[in-house]
């Protein structure tokens, strides 16, 4: 984001208090704008109309119009409006709810997740309360990540995904990224090995705890169904998954750490090809539904390991 950098004036000429450097945004200071926002260090010359009418915070922050200008900033005759720094909205955040304001990149099916993540942040009732906005930021989040289990599924934006959804009560998706958190994060641990940094430094230590508790409670529970040999409905098959369950089961798990993802390994088992390795077709239908009521056992349990 390229801007002109200025110094802003102020009013009062008994006191000499340090002046701080804000910066211009290169779009987002319009001609006919009516209102000068700061988010952070960044002022933003916007129309007051359309921003008032959409959020009663900013509306609140704007100054009457007989109120002295007495020791406020001025910039090109407009008082600034400082966002307190206790709503903790970040200038690139403000930078997106303004984008979608004017149309110029909106909440559309093609925005990115950092995009949604910005909006869905400022627009929330904790810093700007723009009600309409944050609910389609919200729909916006829960398009992009599954309701359901959804075995491989691995996103490079899940932890922060993770955050927003429990901070801004979005129950839809948060089992989908505490699994998949869970169960991924130590993938790189031997590359990390002597690493003293945070395993996931982008999610909280709650969170984070509660990500390992869960894969504590998903390889308790899936080990001895992973151990256990399975056996099927005639004695000729299940002789076939005896000789065959060591090389095409816990082999592979062992190798990919498929004991701390159930619903991957258990997707594994069920993509063999156990007709050509000798099993009848009604024991293969018998166990392909077995095992798909595994993964559906332990996506219910997360609940309670959740919770």
């Amino acid at each position: 984001m390229s801007a002109l950098t200025v110094t802003v004036s102020t009013t009062n000429a008994d006191s000499q208090p340090a002046q701080p450097t804000l910066r211009r945004h290169a779009r987002y200071w319009l001609d006919d704008g009516s209102l000068v926002v700061r988010a952070q260090d960044d002022i933003y010359k916007v129309h007051r109309t359309l921003l008032h009418r959409h959020s009663k915070v900013l509306a609140s922050l704007s100054p009457a119009e007989d109120d002295s200008n007495e020791g406020k900033k001025i910039v090109d005759g407009l008082i600034v409006v400082h966002i307190p720094d206790e709503l903790e909205v970040r200038s690139e955040d403000f930078e997106a709810l303004l984008e979608h304001l004017y149309h110029d990149a909106p909440l559309d099916n093609s925005a990115s997740f950092p995009k949604v993540a910005s909006v869905l942040r400022a627009s929330s009732k904790e810093q700007l309360d723009f009600p309409a906005i944050h609910s389609m930021a919200r729909t916006r989040l829960e398009e992009m990540f599954p309701s359901g289990p959804k075995p491989a599924f691995v996103s490079e934006h899940a932890e922060e995904a993770l955050t927003l959804a429990v901070k801004h009560d979005i129950p839809s998706i948060r089992k989908a990224l505490y699994y998949s958190i869970a169960t991924h994060s130590h993938d790189h641990d031997d590359e990390t090995a002597n690493d003293t940094s945070p395993r996931r430094p982008t999610l909280s230590p709650e969170l984070s705890a509660r990500c390992d508790a869960l894969l504590e409670q998903l390889v308790a529970h899936f080990t001895p169904i992973l151990f256990t040999v399975a056996t099927a409905g005639h004695m000729a098959c299940t002789d076939v998954l005896a000789e065959k369950w060591m090389p095409l089961v816990i082999q592979p798990a062992l190798d990919d750490n498929g004991l701390c993802r159930p619903l991957e390994t258990l997707e594994r088992i069920i993509g063999i090809n156990w007709a050509a390795e000798g099993l009848c077709a009604d024991c293969v239908q018998e166990k392909t539904e077995e095992w798909r009521g595994e993964q559906r056992d332990v996506w219910e349990r997360m609940d309670g390991w959740l919770s």
